[in-house]
């Protein structure tokens, strides 16, 4: 997978409107790791029923063996939801828009990875991004 800096200009695919990076993680660069309240993977998990820009083919996790596409328990109504080909966007209030790999919640969930503050506030007070946001 590429590799962003946590809040950079988003470059990977064109768009309309500019939105900032959050999770592109690579093994090759650290990145912050602490806690991460469980509302945040909750509604995380629920973007991730309804991801952009998914891709053919999937990514794998650089920091273990789990091959993607990884399964995750969703609500009863979906079942599971599948990471590694796609990303999550999340408007903020303020207008900004992130974009994270789908990934993100194994990141957190299994390697301890910490999001930017902006993120979770904007994932926790924000909405999802409608298909035509980015």
């Amino acid at each position: 997978m590429t590799y962003f800096p946590d809040l950079s200009d988003y470059t990977y695919l064109p768009l309309r409107n500019p939105m900032l990076t959050i999770g592109w993680l690579d093994r090759d660069h650290a990145f912050t790791t602490g806690p991460v309240p469980p509302q945040v993977i909750a509604a995380l998990t629920t973007l991730a029923a309804h991801q952009h820009n998914i891709t053919r083919g999937v990514h794998n996790c650089h920091f273990c063996d789990e091959e993607s596409p990884l399964k995750l328990p969703a609500d009863a109504r979906r079942g599971y939801v599948f990471l590694g080909m796609g990303e999550l966007h999340v408007l903020a209030p303020d207008g900004t828009t992130y974009s994270a790999p789908s990934l993100i919640i194994h990141y957190i969930l299994q390697h301890n990875y910490q999001p930017p503050t902006e993120f979770i506030d904007a994932v926790l007070d924000g909405q999802p991004c409608p298909l035509n946001c980015s």
